[in-house]
């Protein structure tokens, strides 16, 4: 008998569930072996990995629970494709920051004051009730100027000192006139090695005295890297592997016992429906024209990363543990799981965090707590009057990086409770004297400083702060 063929024997019987019917194959394959073979035949190979494979199931006379284990493989490697991609883009490099800035706004934009900047997450909220995310980028703007008025000029006068600076220009200027409206508007797009940048302008001659007659910017972003293909693959099949692993092990768990069966098949159906519908509005979403606009499907993987993942891996367990566990020990680990997923999708409930006492707006964060942060509070004093705090929003939506802003001067109210005391209860008498809020989202961390530029020395503001991330 050979030993390297032994071993070899062995390592493929690892395909079956362990038990005793390893070594008892492994003797019978051995004996029936022709003297001088070292190696499994291509037959044997296969067989046993296909019987080994289905005997990892159980239930021998079903053929739904090779079904159910196939599409269980392919969720989970779906979701772990999904989880490897976000992971890859973590690796992308920093935007431009520092001496790079300001030679890319100095030739875009010379002799300005330009706002904006910094780095950006690697994924930020798409605009739109769609929903969904985008790759994250960061937007440099400045405010019209009687230069900047003239846009078509202006814009092509930008292109050309880009080209002149190394940028491909890859769509050409394109410039349009409202003459109902007396609005202008202008943009192009242009590429540097791994760099997108998107330029716009507009300007709108007849405009409210509180309102922005417009600006000219940029967005900065990157290309797609190769890390997320490269993390996707392998994290993919890993994935699969370790789903019908599972799968097998509660299948055989739960043989012979319907009623624990029953319920886990019920759990394993509500996670596939949960991948079904977030797969389809994924699709419906990555159709519509967007920043992902002409890149591979495969990229919009990240948006499987998030709460569906969290759902499904939830509802994955709760199947295991009602399939596996004795019943005095299910209601518990359900319990517990339930809680999880309670806490990873919504938060630490706000009736578990400790009261504070605020006296004013909280203290500014650490830079580096917020250099990626996309929201932001604006403070308007309790005694500021209504014109003043309408003004004050007004100011607020002169910033391109605004995407939306929320009114908060409720106590009772989580919003305002979480900008004061983390989310826990406010108490004291101050609680009837604390300034009330904007709620602002931010499509770039960089429209922070633009926001403080805009608001922050208006009458009745009280402070501009970044929200804790």
């Amino acid at each position: 008998m050979s030993e390297r063929l032994a071993r070899r024997y062995a390592r493929l019987l690892r395909c079956y569930p362990p038990g005793p019917r390893r070594a008892e194959m492994l003797g019978t394959l051995l004996e029936c072996a022709p003297p001088g073979r070292d190696r499994p035949t291509a037959v044997d190979i296969v067989n046993l990995t296909r019987y080994g494979l289905r005997a990892r199931l159980g239930r021998p006379a079903s053929t739904s629970v090779v079904l159910l284990s196939l599409l269980v493989a392919l969720v989970c490697g779906l979701l772990g494709a999904a989880t490897g991609a976000r992971l890859g883009w973590m690796l992308q490099k920093p935007l431009p920051s520092g001496a790079q800035a300001r030679e890319l706004t100095t030739a875009a934009f010379p002799g300005l004051p330009v706002l904006g900047g910094g780095d950006a997450p690697p994924f930020v909220p798409a605009s739109g009730a769609d929903g969904g995310e985008v790759y994250g980028f960061a937007e440099y703007w400045v405010r019209n100027t009687p230069e900047t008025r003239d846009v078509p000029a202006y814009t092509r006068g930008v292109r050309d000192r880009l080209a002149g600076a190394g940028w491909q220009i890859r769509d050409d200027v394109t410039a349009e006139q409202d003459d109902e409206q007396a609005s202008w508007s202008a943009g192009f797009t242009a590429t540097r090695d791994d760099l997108i940048l998107n330029y716009s302008a507009y300007y709108v001659k007849d405009h409210p005295w509180y309102d922005s007659d417009g600006s000219a910017g940029f967005q900065l972003s990157r290309t797609t890297p190769p890390w997320p293909a490269r993390f996707a693959v392998p994290a993919g099949l890993l994935a699969a592997c370790a789903g019908w692993l599972l799968f097998g092990w509660a299948s055989r768990r739960s043989e012979g016992r319907p009623a624990r069966t029953r319920g886990a098949v019920l759990l394993v159906w509500s996670a596939m429906l949960v991948v079904a519908a977030s797969l389809y509005f994924i699709c419906l979403w990555y159709t519509q024209p967007g920043p992902l606009e002409g890149r591979p499907l495969w990229t919009t993987l990240d948006q499987l990363s998030g709460a569906p993942t969290t759902l499904v891996f939830g509802l994955g367990m709760l199947a295991l543990v009602t399939a596996a566990l004795p019943a005095r020990h299910r209601i518990l680990a359900a319990a517990a799981l339930v809680l999880f997923m309670v806490v990873a999708m919504n938060g630490r409930p706000s009736w578990t965090r400790p009261g504070c006492t605020p006296s004013g707006p909280p203290a500014a964060l650490p830079a580096a707590e917020v250099a990626t942060g996309l929201t932001a509070r604006v403070y308007v004093t309790g005694d500021a009057s209504a014109e003043q705090r309408n003004i004050a929003q007004a100011a607020i939506w002169h910033v391109p990086s605004v995407r939306s802003t929320a009114w908060s001067g409720d106590v009772t109210d989580q919003d305002y409770r979480d900008a004061y005391c983390g989310g826990g209860r406010i108490t004291g008498a101050s609680r009837a004297t604390l300034p009330g809020f904007w709620l602002v989202e931010l499509s770039s961390p960089g429209g922070f400083d633009g926001l403080v530029a805009e608001v922050g020395g208006l009458p009745g503001v009280a402070a501009v702060r970044h929200s804790a991330p």
